[in-house]
């Protein structure tokens, strides 16, 4: 069992006036202007086997707290796509560090040209429209849970609604056509379907909803494509682009000089290369990129 020094920032627009502790985590704010500051810095000391395994509980216990931020701050609070490190803080006599550094770009859209134009008179055929406006806020959610939440609207849409002993419902076989057996199963079996926790409020593991988002979207795409022959571009990295949620990440092992000199703002200026003081922090605080290491 080893300690690990794990620092995260989390992107929000609560402003942290002083810094303060919750649930065994040191919050702060990530600059010193806090009136002019769009991030939080959450430090923790976690024991674990490795450093895969610290992060898994730093951000499984993390979150809790945050959801409690955001409502007493009425405020959004990103845990996603966050810079981060974590240093080794036992058995590690090269002090070793890894960071993971996330820097926000700008977006890059798609063309709508000739093939798009000739997909729009297809779409008089679709019997339920109801479903494309849940894909249209599908692409504009900021997150992959609320992503798959307008995505899942955008398939009840689709399937429709039937009459059944005096009730409306929606039509579960059309339903299981559009999204499949395997994939409807996971979703909306009774008793254990994701989708059913998902809006009743019964999330347990968020874990297990990765990658639904991506699958959904795929199964809808081949509906539309199957049954009225509207063609969407196949060979798209990242479909459902917007204006939000742009990154570019990359992660390395560097030898610490000291780790009195562990400050993230100051980790990622020295990953930054627009920071024109880039090299100079780089040389304060670090004593080179090393390989990464085994059993770290």
């Amino acid at each position: 069992m080893n300690d690990y020094l794990i620092s995260y920032k989390i992107a929000t627009v609560a402003e942290l006036i002083q810094g303060f502790n919750s649930g065994g985590y040191n919050f702060s704010s990530y600059t010193n202007e806090w009136w002019n500051c769009d991030a939080w810095v959450a430090s923790k000391i976690i024991s674990a086997n490795n450093a895969g395994e610290a992060r898994y509980k730093f951000i499984t216990e993390l979150i809790p707290e945050v959801e409690k931020f955001s409502v007493v701050s009425q405020c959004a609070f990103r845990l996603a796509a966050n810079s981060y490190f974590i240093f080794k803080k036992t058995h590690n006599p090269e002090n070793i560090i890894y960071i993971y550094y996330v820097k926000g770009v700008s977006h890059t859209g798609l063309h709508f040209d000739t093939q798009e134009i000739e997909q729009l008179p297809k779409f008089q055929s679709i019997p339920n429209k109801n479903g494309l406006f849940y894909i249209m806020e599908a692409a504009n959610s900021m997150t992959a849970i609320t992503r798959l939440t307008m995505l899942l609207g955008a398939a009840e849409g689709f399937a429709g609604e039937i009459r059944a002993n005096g009730r409306v419902r929606t039509d579960q076989n059309a339903l299981k056509a559009i999204l499949g057996n395997e994939l409807y199963d996971k979703l909306y079996l009774y008793g254990t379907g994701l989708r059913h926790k998902l809006i009743h409020g019964n999330i347990q593991n968020q874990q297990l909803y990765n990658g639904l988002a991506e699958a959904v979207y795929i199964k809808i795409t081949e509906y539309l494509k199957n049954n009225f022959d509207i063609q969407l571009e196949q060979n798209v990295v990242n479909p459902q682009r917007n204006f939000y949620g742009n990154f570019l990440s990359a992660g390395a092992f560097e030898k610490v000089k000291d780790e009195s000199l562990l400050d993230l703002k100051m980790v990622e200026d020295a990953f930054d290369d627009d920071n024109p003081k880039k090299h100079e922090i780089e040389a304060a605080i670090f004593d080179g990129y090393v390989e990464s290491p085994q059993n770290y």
